[in-house]
């Protein structure tokens, strides 16, 4: 029996939809911005949602009615408490909705546990059942799935050769649903809500096997719950039972890094800032929120080479360090100060490198650097930039001006920071703009530079101070 038949046979099987969802979305196995509450917003609107940071199996699930589980790093695993876990959420008749492709080896290892697993690409084009409320698909590159006993299986879609894309079955009174990752979603502004006519209904359908309460807690386990908090003096790393092989690799080149960072920024972090240093498991992606900096474990090829960690540590952590308020500047100074602080380091030729490559992306669109503002917008001679062109300007010419300014003074970022330490404070201004980074700069070092600002097609003006 070919599995489009099945899934024909299966589709008069009217299921219920929950009229309340309480989702969790999973980010400890593999963290992304977009796990981080976009997948609600695009599918489960009006609906409860938590998202879980920590060991999975310490959730409370117990008024929870729907799990997603959008991806897993190869580099770690569901271990045995998860599976417990999720066989026992669905038993209870939860909604389990697992995505994956034929290349992400973690989710096909979980998915093997229910019979199934991504085998290879589909071919179009997609086909869906009539239990689905939509007719064609958008998808970029879809993934079909292999199952044991395709007989327990509802196929929903298939590819053009009757091979399953998306596919459901009961486990005890819950619903497992398994998708391509393809099929949702992915966008860290959750601007593409792809699919979304299908989603919204199926999403009610899965969870439907569990009442949850309304005015009962459910609440996500954030960084504030991680499993491992350990008190290094002055930080503090925060991590969950999967990261718990990176922490101490962590720890070594954070504190190595971190005296060179405060020598490049001139003065000591604020009181509380960086003060809480907690992994994700990701090789791209971070934030700092002021106290708290999260750092991917895996960037750059981390822990087998510490270059480019180096640089990402510094970035986050300069992030935290100029606050109260942000640079004009914030994303490429940022990277800029590890550049040096990889230079401290021993790592100069490859910093030297990088800092020459960003330049070198300006100087596409503007070899003299007069033509644009540090946000690429156009006050000189030239075209209006796209976007990406845009990008490239700010970046490039940033460090333009960086090392036209080094060159002169090796210590003018210390010496513009400490500066700004002591005047660029909430009680003496409101807002900090380019004409008060300028002010500040000439002060650096010990010249005028509005009228080299203004030449350089960067308008700033000594008036106009906030």
């Amino acid at each position: 029996m070919c599995i489009a038949q099945v899934a024909c046979t299966n589709a008069d099987k009217k299921l219920k939809k929950a009229d309340r969802i309480h989702v969790v979305t999973d980010l400890s196995h593999e963290f992304s911005f977009y796990a981080d509450n976009r997948f609600h917003q695009q599918y489960l609107p009006g609906q409860k949602w938590a998202t879980n940071w920590c060991n999975l199996h310490n959730f409370d699930f117990s008024n929870a009615n729907l799990l997603v589980l959008l991806d897993c790093d190869d580099r770690i695993a569901y271990n045995e408490k998860d599976l417990n876990t999720i066989s026992d959420f669905l038993h209870d008749g939860g909604g389990v909705v697992i995505f994956g492709t034929e290349s992400s080896k973690s989710q096909n290892d979980l998915l093997r546990t229910f019979g199934a697993g991504f085998t290879g690409v589909a071919q179009l084009p997609l086909i869906g059942s009539e239990a689905i409320a939509q007719s064609e698909f958008i998808s970029n590159g879809a993934s079909v799935l292999s199952l044991e006993k395709p007989a327990s299986w509802e196929v929903l879609i298939h590819d053009a050769v009757d091979k399953a894309v998306l596919a459901r079955k009961k486990v005890g009174k819950g619903t497992l649903l398994v998708s391509s990752r393809s099929l949702a979603g992915n966008h860290p502004s959750a601007r593409d809500s792809i699919n979304k006519e299908m989603w919204v209904p199926l999403l009610q359908e899965v969870a439907s096997g569990k009442s949850v309460d309304p005015l009962k807690a459910f609440n996500s386990r954030g960084i504030e719950d991680l499993e491992h908090n350990d008190d290094h003096g002055t930080f503090e790393l925060s991590y969950n039972d999967y990261m718990q092989p990176y922490a101490e690799a962590m720890v070594n080149v954070y504190k190595r890094s971190f005296p060179y960072i405060e020598k490049r920024m001139g003065v000591a972090l604020s009181p509380g800032m960086a003060s809480k240093i907690t992994l994700l498991a990701t090789g791209g992606g971070g934030f700092s929120s002021g106290s708290v900096v999260a750092l991917a474990v895996w960037w750059g090829g981390f822990p087998d080479k510490e270059d480019s960690m180096i640089e990402f540590l510094t970035h986050e952590s300069v992030h935290s360090w100029v606050l109260p308020f942000a640079e004009v500047w914030n994303e490429p100074i940022a990277t800029y100060v590890g550049n040096l602080v990889m230079m401290d380091m021993g790592y100069g030729e490859e910093a030297l490198k990088r800092i020459e490559q960003t330049i070198q992306r300006a100087m596409k669109y503007d070899p003299d650097m007069k033509n644009y503002d540090i946000r690429g917008e156009l006050t000189g001679k030239g075209e209006e930039l796209d976007k990406g062109a845009k990008n490239n300007i700010h970046w490039g010419k940033t460090y333009w001006v960086f090392e036209q300014l080094r060159k002169e003074n090796p210590d003018f970022l210390a010496d513009y920071f400490r500066l700004k330490r002591q005047y660029a404070t909430k009680d003496k201004i409101s807002e900090y703009d380019m004409n008060n980074t300028v002010a500040l700069l000439s002060m650096a070092m010990k010249k005028d530079l509005f009228t080299w600002f203004n030449k350089h097609g960067m308008p700033v003006s000594k008036a106009r101070q906030k």
